[in-house]
């Protein structure tokens, strides 16, 4: 069972390149994050038409879920910051958003989970 979860929050540059986003995102990105040490599994979403409170649909469209298995968070985050310097873990700037930047975002598992 994964320990926790990555997610990374992020939006096409604009309209006219989101299917070639998505199949990057899919076939080249995720791949590349899920080569890391610990990395057990990739999802990906959209995000829904309605949301539950008013503005929220005025953020980050696209969402990745990575679940994680590791006893070293910090070990982790600098694993994954080296593979963006080495060029394990490729960004598209035609493709992918960068301003704002896409969000990242760790969490662990409580214990007691159902």
């Amino acid at each position: 069972m994964p320990k926790g979860i990555f997610l990374a929050l992020a939006n096409a540059t604009s309209g006219d390149v989101e299917d070639e986003f998505n199949q990057w995102y899919t076939d080249v990105h995720a791949q590349e994050v899920l080569a890391l040490p610990g990395v057990r599994s990739a999802r990906r979403f959209r995000l829904a038409p309605a949301q539950v409170m008013p503005g929220d649909e005025d953020h980050r469209r696209y969402l990745a879920l990575y679940e994680v298995d590791t006893d070293d968070w910090d070990a982790f985050a600098t694993e994954f910051q080296q593979a963006f310097g080495d060029g394990r873990i490729t960004i598209r700037p035609d493709l992918l958003e960068l301003d704002p930047m896409v969000q990242t975002l760790l969490f662990e598992e409580l214990p007691g989970g159902a």
